[in-house]
């Protein structure tokens, strides 16, 4: 039985492996900054195109004939300038006849709704091509942009933005205004950023390029504030809140999202219609600035300073900020956005990586900026995933109940052999009383060396807690071998109960007697609650937002438990534990496996174990990863389990055969 279990387990492990897919392939940033501005521009005209083409044409007719001709004139700039982008990850022809797609739509004075998907696809798509994201390294700052629109644009945009500064009057066209519903309707930030790059022909707005680009993100966020209001702003957070924070919160969210747009996303979560213009003030007015509460928060931050320290040449110091993105900012999160969605997880430790290997081979602080941009919206995505969402609780849950109940088993076990024991020699109602409160008190040592444990591992760093997570998984997984495998955990139950029966003879007076048989309890019990701690933890470090489920599964295993002592007190020799503990124990091996490969990728990420990439799967929930150290790990463990059940099996036959020799010859 045991022997095919075994196979079984190594079937399922190789099965389960075997259907595993790898990680995604990660977006190669631009090598060349001016490929880049290149990519920014070209993606900049067709969001023009997709903003401004509703007022040049409507059912087939155009509106404005300087308006239709300015969106002609887009798609042949666009033409020009692919030309000029040279060999990239786009082909060429397919580039080309994506831009005459365009083009033909606009010839054809097609509906304003078909030329904007059409432009807007082929930005999106241009830019994800070649790495390129539209966004602010960093949050903006509210209070430099408004000095920079007071100095630089109050004069022809007014000092409201409403389009009536001192120069407004002499200026054709006249100037924008920022209040204007139908001209923000479709303008974004990164619309905004690349105007205040490129100036915008035929019009009085020049070219701001002398500012540096986060100047020009201030400048290009700030607008965006102008027509609302601080009050609209609070009731809007108070919305958003409500609604469960439908749409990511942050600058690179917003960067590339249109008022319109954001209304449009707004609309899905039910939001009060009456309520979407304040929601739109609070993300522009105040979450733009500092995303508060967003899961990723952390990460970001870290990120920007590992951006930073790029910038002053100070790559040690990028190092760790990068690992620090991931241990601190990430990874408490990994958990929970696993069971939501797991190629997610994948995208976001794939760029984690392509980071700090950019990082790390000295890459220019513009790639590295690229890096953390497009880094940044898979962030986005995480928080968008993580919103309202709970962590993923099956494997915490089971995991839980089974560790709880085979070490709750046990020890109340030993317990009753103690009870038995104490009355078969003349034990009183006190000896009783002390039995009892041995095992009371090391159920609540157990409590305190878990909050303690918790405490601990919350005031580590990322660095430190990957250690930690690391050594404790390890040796978990050598700990549940042990303890867990029916044929180590039968020989140390044997050993227990002699010494239990040896010291039990040995106590002297009444009051020594209580005493050790106080001590005798509380070992017991404390050891199966020191092994439930430390097995539970190593769970709960690799998936830290599983607490509730952990929780469940161990209330779940003490109702079991409970009811299977009562069964055991009432039944006596007719209720075997020893199949369930086997059970239990070889399942519980199983984890042990799971541990190792989970132990040893914990060291690997906090740098004390080299990391050898290998072609394999990759099945998280199985501690399976493709580096040669984690699956030699796991390998030792499962042959461990493999010999001993050999060795049991080969002892079991040999007592066999030894009692059929007596048999024979007597």
């Amino acid at each position: 039985m045991m022997q095919r279990l075994t196979v079984s387990f190594a079937l399922l492990f190789a099965a389960v492996s075997a259907v595993a897919c790898e990680a995604p392939p990660v977006a190669t940033a631009p090598q060349d900054p001016g490929t880049a501005d290149k990519v920014r521009r070209l993606a900049a005209i067709f969001d023009y195109v997709a903003a401004d083409y509703p007022g040049a044409v409507k059912d087939g007719r155009v509106l404005s004939a300087a308006e239709y001709a300015e969106q002609l004139s887009f798609v042949d700039d666009a033409a020009a300038l692919a030309h000029n982008l040279g060999a990239g990850p786009v082909k060429p022809d397919d580039l080309f006849a994506r831009i005459a797609q365009v083009g033909a739509a606009v010839k054809e004075k097609a509906p304003p709704k078909k030329v904007a998907a059409l432009s807007r696809d082929l930005g999106r798509d241009v830019l994800a091509a070649y790495g390129v994201v539209l966004a602010p390294a960093s949050p903006p700052s509210f209070a430099r942009g408004e000095v920079l629109f007071r100095d630089n644009c109050a004069q022809c945009h007014g000092e409201t933005g409403a389009g009536d500064g001192r120069r407004a009057p002499e200026l054709s066209p006249p100037p924008r205004s920022f209040h204007d519903p139908e001209v923000m309707a479709g303008m974004t930030p990164a619309r905004a950023f690349s105007a205040l790059t490129d100036g915008v022909a035929d019009t009085a707005m020049a070219s701001f390029g002398l500012l540096s680009p986060s100047d020009r993100w201030n400048l290009a966020f700030y607008v965006h504030t102008l027509r609302y209001s601080p009050a609209a702003a609070t009731h809007g957070h108070k919305v958003y809140r409500d609604a469960g924070a439908p749409v990511p919160a942050t600058a690179s969210f917003l960067a590339g999202h249109s008022d319109a747009q954001l209304t449009a996303a707004l609309g899905q979560a039910h939001i009060n219609p009456d309520d979407l213009a304040d929601v739109r003030a609070y993300l522009r007015r105040v979450a733009a600035y500092a995303a508060e509460g967003a899961p990723m928060d952390r990460a970001r931050a870290l990120i920007g300073q590992a951006v930073a320290a790029t910038r002053e040449d100070d790559s040690a110091a990028a190092r760790r900020a990068a690992g620090a993105a991931y241990l601190d900012g990430f990874e408490p999160h990994e958990a929970s956005l696993r069971a939501i969605d797991s190629d997610l997880v994948l995208r976001a430790e794939a760029e984690f990586l392509a980071l700090r290997e950019a990082i790390a081979g000295g890459a220019p602080a513009s790639d590295i900026e690229q890096r953390a941009l497009m880094l940044g919206t898979v962030l986005d995505d995480a928080d968008a995933a993580l919103s309202g969402n709970g962590g993923g609780a099956v494997v915490a849950f089971s995991t839980s109940l089974a560790v709880i109940l085979r070490e709750g088993i046990e020890g109340a076990l030993l317990i009753l052999l103690l009870l038995g024991l104490a009355r078969r020699s003349g034990a009183s109602d006190s000896d009783t009383r002390a039995i009892h409160g041995g095992w009371v008190a090391a159920i609540g040592a157990g409590a305190v060396t878990w909050v303690v444990a918790g405490w601990l591992i919350a005031i580590i760093g990322g660095v430190q807690r990957e250690l930690i997570e690391g050594v404790i998984s390890v040796l978990a997984a050598v700990v549940l071998l042990t303890v867990s495998h029916f044929v180590l955990a039968r020989l140390d139950a044997e050993r227990r109960v002699t010494s239990l029966k040896d010291r039990l003879a040995r106590a002297g007076s009444s009051g020594r007697r209580r005493l050790v048989l106080a001590g005798l309890a509380f070992v017991a019990v404390y050891r199966e609650a020191f092994e439930a701690v430390l097995f539970l933890r190593a769970i709960m470090l690799d998936a830290d937002a599983s607490g509730a489920a952990i929780a469940l599964g161990a209330a779940v295993a003490v109702v079991l438990l409970i009811a299977l002592v009562f069964a055991m007190t009432k039944l006596g020799k007719r209720l075997r534990p020893g199949p369930m503990l086997t059970g239990l124990g070889t399942i519980l091996c199983a984890l042990a496996v799971i541990l190792a490969g989970k132990g040893v990728r914990a060291l690997q990420e906090a740098g004390t174990v080299a990391i050898r990439p290998i072609t394999g799967p990759r099945i998280d929930i199985l501690g399976v990863f493709p580096t040669l150290e984690t699956l030699l790990a796991q390998a030792a463990v499962l042959l461990a389990f493999v010999a001993l059940t050999g060795w049991a099996l080969a002892r079991g036959r040999a007592r066999a055969a030894r009692a059929r020799h007596e048999a024979a010859a007597a």
